[in-house]
């Protein structure tokens, strides 16, 4: 076999790996692709469901509602028995 036959040989083989690689490196790419598109979805659901229950522990923590609370199960307030915290 003489060097342009050899050559030849060297070059085919390349060029298959070559056309492999760039085949499984676009899936890997592809498949990476849509595992980040589906952490971004689960990262809006879970900021959504956070910013809900941000608005719902507000409410919670409302003083009007409650003494609304207090006042509909016939609760008094008695000035002595108040103790405030706060935080820092």
């Amino acid at each position: 076999m003489n060097f342009t036959g050899i050559a030849a040989v060297i070059f085919t083989v390349s060029l298959f790996v070559g056309i492999t690689m760039n085949l499984l490196i676009n899936t890997v790419n592809t498949s990476l692709t849509m595992k980040i598109q589906a952490m971004n979805e689960e990262l809006v659901a879970l900021r959504s469901a956070n910013q809900t229950l941000s608005y719902e522990i507000n409410n919670l923590e409302n003083k009007d509602r409650i003494y609304a609370v207090a006042e509909a199960a016939d609760l008094d307030q008695v000035s002595d028995n108040i103790i405030s915290v706060t935080g820092e």
